[in-house]
């Protein structure tokens, strides 16, 4: 089997530090290394050879010292490595990069490409479900199992899929595109590198004019999306200080006063308003929003966040909005008893501002993935919305690139927020580099197209007065047979941490408070009226689902209350907090990072000050 993997080389994002006269990263002397999810992936593909046999080709796009990291990967065991490296490639949005590998794919020749799922120092995971769309093959996102079966015609994959609420059981056949997520549950071998053949393996470096097409293909000039300007985000915490055991007394005096407020604030201010803009059935030019829904029909709140937004600009753009929702991956025994009553959920979407109802196919329960997607397409192109807003959720993330890539449409993934300039271009909000800058984002092509990450926009919120939407049946389209096959979907979180996203107080649980303080950190959440959360090494351990984990390779939160409970406070897990209106932090380590991003920082034992803020609160 010829496998492919595509390598991003990125900096070390914790080493990033922003130049206080220019206000831009300071790149000069920083550490580069392999995207730790491509390495993943890298020696995936080293068992997998091991396996079926066959070859592995390593694909990167970069400046020369990208060179560095390919010849790590042949010093771990790969065959060939190939280079893409030309001033013609540089500023490449995702679309054009993705359009880059596809072309370079093509010519080296796959049966599997492998990739991580996203990189450290971006974070949106587009380029592969888009080199998928662009290359017309299946797209197999998130997975962290790996089984290849030779067949006549390739291979048969069998993966597993992590979601945001669970994991799901997908197959289908070779050629695909498979992206890694760092939490592999197949043995990966001990490899360890030769820095000789490392040295000495060639190379294949190419051009623009090796891969062929115009110029306006590749790099600035074929990107759709281009970044307005950086601006650096700054940490405006308290950062007050108590030391437990030297100042008991105060501690709970001030610990209890943070709390208070932070319920106080949460109880008080409720997010959303109803919708203002006025009915308009017409899709035509409109805002879009593609929501989601869960295994059970129900509509997931994510897609009230998009509404509230799509209020706002339908409003500035005396335009309406429309809703296509997304299904996941269904076995045969969840779709056949799955039913969806339109009437009521016409009823629900026009009342927080949903005009009119996209149905795929008419909508039947358990609609074919696959299928949904090219109605979609379909329905773009004939509509011509002039915003898409769709969410940047497991779903969403995996499916969207594939729409945009195949529309050669821009995409900013991963927004924190979007309005309309002074021009009437949607500027789209990008979070970056571990969440140290925000990139305004601006975009070439329409419909204007972003997904936002859960939790970050105020919900729409119904109104009883508006009417139901109109239900618009598209037409049948796509393929005639799914090429993606589910045979099972278990969910990990019942919905209270299916919205951790949308929680007003969280509680976090980290290595310090021990696995017996799981329990009482649920009880503590519980009395706030919050949900508890995880650190990625509490996840791991099993102690929560990986889907309760806060951080840069889990989910971020905006609460008003954040409890860090024996959370050392890693970069990775302080991303995901960066929106949090009040964090707490415990931990007896007075050095403990965690402190740095904490506006109250109680050094001492946790399991103490978690059973004496119990207490208190009793």
């Amino acid at each position: 089997m010829r496998i492919l993997v595509l390598v991003k080389e990125v900096p070390e994002v914790s080493d990033l530090e922003l130049d206080p006269v220019t206000r831009r990263l300071r790149r000069e002397g920083v550490a580069t290394l392999i995207n730790p999810f491509d390495r993943r992936a890298v020696l995936e593909a080293t068992r997998l050879r091991t396996e079926l046999g066959g070859s592995i080709a390593v694909l990167s796009m970069g400046p020369p010292q990208t060179e560095r990291s390919l010849r790590e990967c042949l010093g771990l065991g790969v065959d060939r490595a190939f280079h893409l490296c030309d001033p013609a490639f540089a500023g490449a949005d995702t679309l054009a990069t993705a359009r880059t590998l596809a072309r370079a794919a093509r010519k080296i020749g796959f049966d599997l490409i492998l990739a991580g799922r996203y990189s450290i120092d971006s974070d949106t995971g587009q380029v592969g479900p888009e080199v998928a769309a662009l290359l017309g093959i299946p797209f197999l996102g998130g997975v962290r199992r790996l089984v290849a079966t030779k067949t006549e015609a390739g291979a048969r994959l069998e993966v597993e899929c992590e979601g945001d609420d669970g994991f799901a059981d997908l197959a289908c056949e070779t050629p695909a595109v498979v992206t890694c997520t760092d939490r592999w549950k197949t043995r990966v071998p001990r490899v360890l590198p030769d820095d000789e053949a490392a040295e000495q393996a060639r190379v294949t470096r190419w051009t623009s004019a090796d891969l062929g097409g115009a110029a306006t293909d590749y790099g600035q000039a074929g990107s759709p999306t281009w970044v307005e300007e950086v601006q650096p985000v700054e940490s405006k915490r308290a950062r007050l200080r108590h030391t437990y055991a030297d100042e008991p007394e105060a501690t709970r005096t001030s610990l209890l006063a943070t709390v208070e407020s932070a319920r106080s604030a949460a109880r008080s201010t409720h997010r959303g308003t109803t919708p203002q803009h006025p009915r308009r059935t017409d899709p035509s030019g409109g805002v879009w929003v593609i929501g989601e829904r869960a295994p059970d029909g129900g509509v997931r709140p994510v897609t009230w966040e998009l509404l509230g937004a799509a209020d706002a600009l339908a409003r500035a753009t005396s335009t309406g909005t429309s809703v296509f929702l997304l299904d996941p991956h269904l076995p045969p025994d969840r779709i056949v008893p799955r039913s969806t009553d339109h009437a009521a959920l016409a009823g629900e979407l026009g009342a927080r501002g949903g005009d009119v109802l996209l149905l795929a196919e008419g909508d039947r329960a358990g609609a074919a993935p696959e299928r949904a997607l090219a109605c979609l397409e379909a329905a773009i192109r004939e509509y011509a919305p002039r915003i898409v807003l769709a969410p940047a959720t497991s779903l969403g993330r995996e499916r969207i690139p594939q729409v945009a890539a195949r529309l050669g449409l821009g995409l900013t993934g991963d927004a924190i927020g979007v309005a309309l300039d002074g021009e009437g271009r949607l500027r789209q909000l990008k979070p970056a580099f571990g969440g140290q800058v925000v990139a305004p984002i601006l975009t070439k092509t329409r419909p204007e197209m972003a997904t936002l990450r859960p939790g970050v926009l105020d919900p729409a919120l119904p109104d009883a007065g508006r009417p139901a939407a109109e239900r618009i049946a598209l037409p049948t389209t796509g393929p005639a047979a799914e090429r993606i096959v589910c045979s099972r979907l278990v969910e990990e979180v019942d919905r209270a941490g299916a919205d951790l996203e949308e929680a007003r107080i969280v509680v976090c649980v980290g290595f310090g408070l021990g696995e017996a303080g799981v329990a009482r950190a649920q009880e503590l959440a519980s009395r706030l009226g919050g949900v508890v959360a995880g650190t990625r090494r509490v996840c791991d351990l099993g102690w929560l689902p990986r889907q309760m984990q806060v951080g840069i390779s889990g989910r971020s939160v905006a609460p008003d209350l954040y409890v860090a409970l024996g959370v050392r406070g890693s970069f990775n897990h302080m991303v995901g907090i960066r929106r949090a209106q009040t964090v707490v932090a415990v931990n007896r380590d007075p050095e403990a990072e965690v402190f740095a991003g904490a506006d109250l920082g109680i050094v001492g034992d946790a399991t103490e000050v978690l059973e004496m803020l119990i207490s208190a609160l009793s």
